[in-house]
């Protein structure tokens, strides 16, 4: 049964969990019972975590996944591993942006994420150190805050809709749902999981019959 097992996905920031169809997030590792399957991209946090989970799987060592991508994150894999066909947003630190077509991938871009890019703004001038405000890609910025709206978030925006092309759009992440307001996609908040399953099912279970 899918609720019995428990999920994690290890962060730069936080630990990322799902428990009987449950998502929340912890910043320091904990114990859980049987069955629990993860993906990490924090060496130091999963160190901690397997000592108080020692029989966890890592999905990274099972998961079947077509690219020729050099060095893809075992994070963007699941979120790809779960959509077999489209643009798969994870807004987050960063911001990734990948292409899936027939279950394969095809390549991908990174971008600063949404705080990356207003905390750069910050580092050029005090005067830029602003909140953003509402997008508005039909107009010309006419003052400072417009203008660092439309340059910040409208370039991870033009840059989604200029690969995009006729494919459908998944946004995940903690800024996926912000993005989604200017994106024609979906928002789905456990793509990642559902890739996590998806490898659990496919490659691990069916892959040992």
């Amino acid at each position: 049964m899918e609720d019995s097992l428990v999920l994690v996905d290890i962060g730069n920031t936080n630990i990322h969990i799902w428990e009987e169809g449950k998502i929340y997030d912890i910043k320091n590792p904990i114990a859980f019972g049987e069955d629990v399957f993860y993906i990490s991209v924090n060496e130091n946090k999963e160190k901690e975590f397997l000592k108080l989970n020692p029989s966890a799987l890592n999905l990274k060592n099972v998961v079947n996944f077509d690219t020729s991508y050099i060095g893809l994150g075992i994070d963007r894999i699941m979120a790809c591993k779960a959509v077999d066909d489209g643009l798969v947003v994870d807004a987050g630190s960063a911001v990734t942006i990948d292409i899936m077509q027939n279950k394969v991938h095809l390549g991908g871009v990174i971008m600063p994420g949404i705080s990356s890019i207003k905390k750069a703004y910050a580092t050029i001038s005090p005067k830029l150190d602003i909140e953003f405000g509402e997008l508005n890609l039909k107009k010309l910025p006419q003052n400072t805050q417009e203008a660092v709206t439309f340059g910040g978030i409208g370039a991870v925006v033009l840059m989604i809709n200029s690969l995009k092309k006729d494919k459908k759009v998944y946004l995940t992440g903690g800024d996926g749902k912000f993005l989604s307001r200017y994106i024609d996609g979906v928002y789905v908040k456990d793509l990642v999981f559902r890739g996590m399953l998806k490898t659990i099912k496919e490659d691990l279970r069916e892959g040992k019959k």
